[in-house]
């Protein structure tokens, strides 16, 4: 089986990581998988794949992601696979549009979210539901982005809600750092919060920085990640007199002593389509303390650890719960770790290829007619 990726680039993200975990993954399973990006990035993520021999292409063209030339040069490319998978906007438009020339691809799009911006306007979301209606199979990384997207979608469409899985530790990845050689200004005294996610209104870290102002002096909050918000979130910081308590580390790559000197995790996300980086922690055995919207919640689902969205106080009462009792902080993680289990990106690996055969079958029997 011949299935190309198309994604917009291979930057920082979450998107973007997931399809670096499983197409060695596909790879290894037999499936002949290449990438095509509609705009080089020369990534680290870019440099990964290549390493692990797969193809991975580009487009490049003058006016980069909005340029309409990308309907032919895409048709093209896409001639010799059997499955065309898309991930993110501009590409899931521009990809199901080169398929309406000519003989058509099985097509398959990964929605990660429960919400967008065009999903708020009639326009953008009549638009959608155009769109969609090109392509064979949407896969949504959980029950609430399919909820989402069973109303923006015909009915002709196949829905399947595939849970995000992610590489469980192994352990030779269970290291142990000293938290003075990771982060500086960490004691082993303090107590540390992990929050691995791009800043933007989504993630919104500013409620774990406001959340500060009311927790002991020696609880800190560690950020691994860039984005947007990066600098209004450290003006933020210091505004509240908490800087020296908010550690802004940027993009990491090392991501498991990280979790390795963190008591908990943190993820105070306005929405979320599942909550890749709760599970990550949780594998880590590390209590996640989350916000209660969908996808998110669906992942964490101990009540213990959900605080309503946007409310640093709710925020901090889960905390402190953790902080005052170390027993019920170890019995938590061993209970998140239990649940991470679940999400081992083999079985997501196995699913999607059950998928794409699924489709491919019923294409056939359709051609056959």
């Amino acid at each position: 089986m011949n299935v190309l990726h198309i994604i917009n680039t291979l930057d920082v993200g979450g998107a973007e990581r997931l399809l670096v975990d499983t197409l060695p993954l596909m790879k290894a399973k037999g499936i002949n998988v290449r990438v095509l990006l509609l705009v080089a990035s020369d990534s680290a993520f870019e440099q990964k794949l290549q390493t692990q021999g797969i193809n991975v292409m580009s487009v490049n063209l003058r006016l980069g992601l909005f340029d309409p030339r990308l309907i032919l040069r895409l048709r093209r490319l896409m001639r010799d696979a059997d499955v065309v998978h898309t991930h993110l906007f501009p590409t899931q438009y521009w990809a199901a549009l080169a398929n309406c020339i000519g003989d058509r691809r099985v097509m398959v799009t990964t929605e990660h979210s429960t919400s967008n911006t065009r999903a708020q306007h009639w326009f953008t979301s009549q638009l959608d539901t155009c769109i969609y209606g090109l392509y064979d199979g949407v896969i949504c990384i959980s029950e609430a982005v399919a909820n989402f997207m069973r109303k923006r979608t015909p009915r002709h469409v196949e829905i399947r809600s595939i849970d995000n899985g992610v590489v469980l530790p192994s352990v030779d990845m269970l290291v142990r750092a000293k938290r003075t050689e990771v982060v500086e200004g960490l004691a082993d005294t303090d107590f540390v919060m992990l929050q691995v996610a791009r800043f933007s209104d989504q993630k919104n870290q500013d409620c774990v920085i406001r959340s500060l102002k009311l927790l002991p002096d020696n609880v800190h909050a560690v950020f691994a990640g860039y984005g947007v918000r990066l600098d209004a979130c450290r003006q933020l910081a210091e505004s509240l007199g908490v800087s020296a308590r908010a550690h802004f580390l940027g993009m990491r790559s090392d991501i498991a002593r990280l979790w390795s000197i963190a008591d908990i995790g943190v993820m105070s996300s306005q929405w979320e389509g599942f909550g890749l980086a709760a599970v990550e922690g949780m594998a880590y055995a590390k209590p996640v303390v989350a916000s209660n919207v969908p996808g998110l919640a669906d992942v964490v689902k101990f009540d213990e650890l959900l605080f309503a969205p946007d409310n640093e106080r709710a925020l901090a009462g889960c905390v402190m719960r953790l902080y005052d009792d170390t027993a019920e902080r170890l019995r938590m993680g061993e209970m998140c770790w239990r649940r991470a289990q679940q999400y081992d990106i083999n079985n997501m690996v196995d699913s999607y290829i059950d998928f794409y055969n699924e489709l491919l079958s019923k294409k056939g029997k359709q051609t056959k007619r």
